[in-house]
């Protein structure tokens, strides 16, 4: 794991980075807990981690699709609320391929994650190693669980 910075943009080597990346935001709800997110089809024999990524922090949708086996999975209500928004590009080096993760606001007791209140979805570009948050999430009261399973 070394998470640097490079001519003023946060870079970072593997998804601990990215995860350590959302851990740090400032000017929003403190991260509590992260998840990276993989595909869910049940074809990978390991989790496939790459993504297209389209997003909207305007209207807070994101869907992603994964590289491996072209399977679409929108972020909590995105497809209820979709805007049509234009993929993800690294604005360093152009390249559309992220892997993506989610921080979470659940402060619990013990380190186990309570209610969850607000979600950032954050990607690093598989190309130069590139962080960049893509939008968030207000959450009225779900649980960790609700959350993790809706992303």
């Amino acid at each position: 794991m070394t998470l640097h910075t490079v001519a003023g943009q946060r870079i970072g080597e593997d998804t601990d980075d990215l995860r350590t990346w959302l851990r740090d935001l400032t000017g929003c709800p403190t991260v509590t807990h992260t998840y990276v997110l993989a595909c869910p089809n049940e074809v990978h024999h390991e989790p496939a981690t790459w993504f297209y990524v389209e997003a909207d922090p305007g209207q807070g949708v994101v869907r992603r699709r994964c590289l491996a086996c072209g399977h679409v999975a929108a972020t909590l209500d995105s497809s209820e609320r979709w805007s049509h928004p234009h993929m993800w590009a690294c604005h360093s080096c152009g390249q559309s391929i992220a892997e993506a993760a989610a921080g979470m606001h659940a402060p619990g007791e013990d380190g186990a994650p309570g209610p969850v209140s607000w979600v950032a979805i954050g990607v690093r570009c598989v190309g130069c190693g590139a962080l960049a948050g893509v939008t968030d999430f207000v959450v009225p009261s779900a649980t960790y669980e609700e959350v993790v399973d809706k992303l």
